[in-house]
C-alpha cells in the first residue's frame, strides 16, 4: 500500500490541468496562473520539498543554498558526506548543479531574472513582495511549519501549492500518507492517563554550545512551546505554557520542571558533545531524566525550515523511546525510508540518514 501511495505522489498531473486559474495562498493573496508551470523557483528547503513532492522537481530550476544539504541530509557545505545517492538521484540526478539563488539571508534577484522563472514558491509575505516587485512572474506564499500536522498548519501548504500545479490529488494522497503515520503513533498514546505521560524537555537546537550561546541562543535553553511531534509521540511538553514559539529558557527553570525524558537535537554527525555534556552537567544533577539515564539524541527539526519528513520521525522515534513496549514491533528505519520516499522520492534515504549520523545507527544497533 505505501508502495503505491508513494508511486502516485510522482504521478504527472498534466491531464488534468485546467488553466487559466485562479486561487489564494496561505496569506490570502489572490493569485491568477495564466498556464501550467514549467520553470519553479524555491526560496527556501521546505517550499522545494513540497514541488518534490507533489511529482514537479523536474520542474524546479533553482533553490536556495540550504537546498541541497537540507533535503537529502549533508554537511553544510560538503556534499562529500551525507546521503550521497540521494544528493545524486534526487530530480532526476540535477541537484549538484541546481543553481543557489539565495542564502539565509541574501536574494539574488538579477540570477533570478536570468533563469526566467514562470512560478517562484517562497515562505512569507516580506518575500514575496520582494519578488513580485524585482521579477514579476506569480509569487505563491506556502509559509506553513514541518512540524504543525493540524488541518490549518502543514497540510494548508500542501494544498495551496497542489492548486498552483493541479496537484489536488497527490496533494490528498501526501496528506493521508502523513495523516495515517500520525494516527498509527496516536492510536496508543491518546489512550495513556494525562497524568501518567511522562514530562519531556525538548532542546530543539542541541546543546553543541553548551547552555547558552550568545550568538544565537542556539543551545540548550531553547525550547519550542508548541511541537506537535513530542505530544503525538505521548510526552507532557514542560515548555508548552509558555507564550510564543522557540523560546530561551534558564537553565533553573529546566530544573524546576525536572522531566522525566530530554531530548537533544542533533545533527552534527558522530558527534555526540552536546549529549555528554548534558548527561554528565552537575547542575542538571538533580533532574529525573540525569539520574534515570533518560536523555537522548533526536532528529533535528530545522533546516532553513521545519522539514516534515525528520519532524514525523522524530514522533516515530520520540514515542519509541518512551513507550518500548507499546511500540516494540514498529521498524523505525522502515518507517524512515517510506517517509523520506513520500516527500524525496527516492528510495533508503534513512539508511543513508543513520549511518551517516551515526547515532540512530547505534541506536537501531541496540534494538537488535
Amino acid at each position: 500500500m505505501a508502495m503505491l501511495i508513494c508511486s502516485l505522489f510522482f504521478m504527472s498531473s498534466a491531464a488534468l490541468a485546467s488553466y487559466p486559474k485562479t486561487f489564494t495562498d496561505t496569506q490570502g493573496r489572490e493569485i491568477t496562473l495564466d498556464e501550467a508551470p514549467q520553470r519553479i523557483i524555491t526560496r527556501a528547503p521546505d517550499e522545494a520539498r513540497v514541488v518534490i513532492a507533489l511529482g514537479y522537481g523536474d520542474k524546479l530550476i533553482a533553490g536556495e543554498q540550504a537546498t541541497k544539504s537540507c533535503l537529502c541530509p549533508m554537511t553544510f557545505g560538503n556534499v562529500a558526506e551525507g546521503c550521497l545517492n540521494c544528493y545524486e538521484t534526487i530530480i532526476d540526478g540535477r541537484m549538484p548543479d541546481l543553481p543557489e539563488i539565495s542564502t539565509r539571508y541574501d536574494i539574488y534577484f538579477e540570477e533570478i531574472a536570468k533563469l526566467k522563472p514562470d512560478l517562484i514558491f517562497c515562505g512569507n509575505l516580506k518575500d514575496a513582495e520582494a519578488f513580485e516587485d524585482k521579477i514579476g512572474c506569480p509569487v505563491v506564499v506556502l509559509g506553513g511549519s514541518g512540524w504543525n500536522f493540524g488541518e490549518d498548519g502543514y497540510y494548508d501548504s500542501i494544498r495551496v501549492a497542489a492548486e498552483a500545479l493541479d496537484a489536488e490529488e497527490e496533494a490528498e494522497e501526501l496528506i493521508s500518507f502523513a495523516l495515517n503515520k500520525v494516527e498509527m503513533i496516536e492510536s496508543v498514546t491518546k489512550n495513556v492517563d494525562p497524568e501518567k505521560k511522562p514530562k519531556v524537555y525538548f532542546a530543539s537546537r542541541g546543546a553543541g554550545t553548551g547552555f547558552y550561546d550568545p550568538k544565537e541562543g542556539r543551545d540548550f535553553t531553547r525550547t519550542e512551546p508548541n511541537y506537535d511531534p513530542l505530544v503525538m509521540a505521548g510526552g507532557r511538553n514542560v515548555a508548552s505554557e509558555i507564550e510564543g514559539n522557540t523560546v530561551n529558557v534558564p537553565l533553573e527553570q529546566i530544573i524546576a520542571w525536572n522531566p522525566d525524558y530530554i531530548f537533544i537535537s542533533n545533527s552534527a554527525a558522530g558527534n555526540n558533545t552536546g549529549l555528554e555534556f548534558i548527561k554528565n552537567s552537575p547542575d542538571l544533577a538533580s533532574i529525573n531524566a540525569i539520574k534515570e539515564g533518560n536523555v537522548y539524541n533526536c532528529f533535528y527539526p530545522h533546516c532553513r525550515g521545519q522539514p516534515p519528513d525528520r519532524n514525523l520521525l522524530n514522533m516515530m522515534y520520540m514515542a519509541k523511546i518512551m513507550y518500548p513496549e507499546e511500540f516494540k514491533d514498529l521498524d523505525l528505519e522502515k518507517e524512515g525510508n517510506e517517509i523520506f520516499k513520500a516527500f524525496l522520492g527516492v528510495d533508503g534515504v534513512f539508511t543513508e540518514y543513520a549511518d551517516y549520523m551515526v547515532w540512530p545507527r547505534e541506536y537501531l544497533d541496540s534494538l537488535k
